[in-house]
């Protein structure tokens, strides 16, 4: 987990939320089996719960609650990536082949299904109370209201940049908000816990940005996915929404699927610095408000991990 070599504290808590994920995963089916187990492994980052387990500090929970919370989060963040494989036919994610593709759709579909379950019977195991099975299951609309507001606008040359975020406010930065609001949440502490959502709404936000940059700005081995696959589908993500502002020609071009001629004039006008730019206001929207929090040892850490994502380069 090179990513928190220098948190080892939390790369260790990090293993036993991974451990805690493998462990609960128990399908009849080898195949379905098998391909949850593949992906769990395949080196995401585990953002969300390392957010959860650095925010659960400002709490008196119990570890085994923190751990629990953590994986379920995570879970969750893994369901929604197997079913957004399978919408957008996605052949690689994380440089490795997606379970939809290696093993068909129907496998995939019943993986998601059944990390989706996972997700509550984890919370459950640990004597999480209804609130925040309630809360899953408000993170689980969102992300899917976000989704199909995205679904909505495919192809639409018209839409907004306030559009762009609204949808990924939902698919995205939602469970950055929860993860970082989670134990809080279940600690009782309200106040804080609506402080900490909005810091992960905002780091999602410009996480997402961030990643949508680096789709015009990465090499496709070194990101992960192919270069132009949301273009393709008809997802115009910030580059494209400000090269259609910057030039007339863009909308056209995307009718003749141009991809080429886009890809020159995202990089020929300002539409990477404009969304850099917007990942920015979004991350600094964020430091502020974790300036704000009380002063316990990893409120350096938040800081400083959320700084370095505005800075990756995957």
């Amino acid at each position: 987990m090179t990513f928190w070599t220098t948190y080892p504290q939390l790369a260790k808590q990090l293993d036993i939320v991974h451990d805690t994920m493998t462990g609960a995963i128990k399908v009849k089916n080898p195949q379905t089996q098998q391909a949850i187990l593949s992906l769990l492994a395949s080196g995401g980052k585990m953002l969300r719960p390392a957010y959860l387990l650095l925010f659960s500090n400002f709490t008196t929970l119990d570890e085994d609650k923190k751990i629990a919370l953590a994986s379920s989060i995570e879970l969750l963040h893994t369901a929604t990536l197997i079913h957004d494989d399978i919408i957008d036919k996605a052949e690689t994610r994380r440089g490795v082949p997606t379970i939809s593709h290696l093993y068909g759709n129907e496998v995939a579909v019943y993986a998601g299904d059944y990390l989706f379950i996972t997700v509550f019977k984890l919370m459950i195991k640990h004597a999480l109370d209804m609130s925040n099975l309630s809360k899953r299951i408000d993170a689980m609309e969102t992300v899917l209201n976000g989704e199909l507001g995205q679904m909505n606008l495919r192809f639409n040359t018209k839409q907004t940049i306030s559009d762009y975020i609204e949808n990924i406010s939902g698919k995205t930065a939602e469970l950055f908000a929860q993860a970082c609001a989670a134990s809080l949440f279940a600690d009782g502490q309200m106040i804080l816990a609506k402080r900490a959502y909005d810091i992960g709404l905002n780091i999602g936000i410009a996480f997402q940005i961030m990643d949508d940059y680096l789709d015009y700005t990465a090499k496709s081995q070194t990101f992960g996915k192919p270069v132009l696959t949301d273009i393709k589908q008809g997802i115009y993500s910030a580059p494209v929404l400000f090269a259609i502002a910057a030039d007339t020609k863009v909308a056209e071009l995307l009718a003749q699927e141009a991809y080429d001629q886009i890809f020159t004039i995202i990089h020929e006008t300002d539409a990477l610095d404009k969304t850099y730019a917007l990942a920015k206001k979004h991350t600094d929207i964020a430091l502020k408000l974790i300036h704000k929090l009380p002063d316990n040892p990893v409120k350096s850490d938040i800081y400083m991990i959320t700084k370095t994502l505005l800075e990756r380069q995957l």
